[in-house]
């Protein structure tokens, strides 16, 4: 397969104007390189940063979308209950409120509309949801890993970032520490679950895309 027009514009003389490429084709998924940007510039948007399409940002970028797209394979699989629009509306309203009288100057600027804005919101939330479902399952941290996150990382953690305050005892920060080892957990068992799953699907790169 050749890595060249995905869609096209015909003008009257009949010639043709590049819209849209192919950058990455996941099993039978194809994704584009305009799909790529537009999570990059969402992504910049959300973390209130300057906008990077360098070829390497794209590249990482759509690793995360093919990451995204075997995760949304399982979802359907598994028959998944996904989150409603409206869900992402509201989130799309705590946007609106928290950018105030910007937000849509804002959109102006990272080139992105509600409508792109709504769609990965949606994307991302659904994904939360399904990894915490599909992940946590059985994930529990013992007591032992707790004291010891406690002793090499909370409290020298603690000493680093408040210097002269006390350090809350283990009692105190054992709901934070045990969430922090979930959270790794989780994560370590969704990557490798990842790897596999990319392991069986054949995923090619049109490395033009990116330029």
């Amino acid at each position: 397969m050749r890595a060249v027009v995905l869609l096209v514009a015909l003008s009257p003389c009949l010639g043709a104007e590049v819209i849209d490429r192919i950058a990455v084709v996941l099993g039978r998924l194809v994704v584009t390189r305009s799909a790529i940007t537009e999570q990059a510039r969402v992504t910049a948007f959300l973390n209130n940063q300057p906008v990077d399409e360098s070829p390497a940002n794209l590249r990482r970028v759509a690793e995360r979308m093919i990451e995204q797209s075997l995760l949304r394979k399982e979802m359907e699989a598994s028959r998944f209950a996904l989150p409603e629009d409206k869900e992402a509306r509201a989130l799309l309203d705590k946007l609106r409120a928290g950018r105030g009288p910007t937000f849509a100057a804002d959109l102006a600027k990272y080139r992105i509309d509600e409508a792109g804005l709504i769609r990965n919101l949606l994307l991302q939330l659904t994904t939360l949801r399904f990894v915490d479902l599909r992940f946590r399952p059985g994930s529990t941290v013992p007591e032992g890993e707790i004291e010891t996150y406690y002793r090499d990382t909370f409290v020298p953690e603690w000493e680093r970032r408040k210097p002269g305050t006390p350090v809350p005892e283990i009692d105190d920060a054992r709901d934070e520490i045990e969430q922090r080892l979930l959270d790794t957990k989780i994560d370590r068992a969704m990557d490798a679950w990842i790897r596999e799953a990319r392991a069986q699907t054949r995923v090619q790169f049109f490395e033009e895309a990116f330029q």
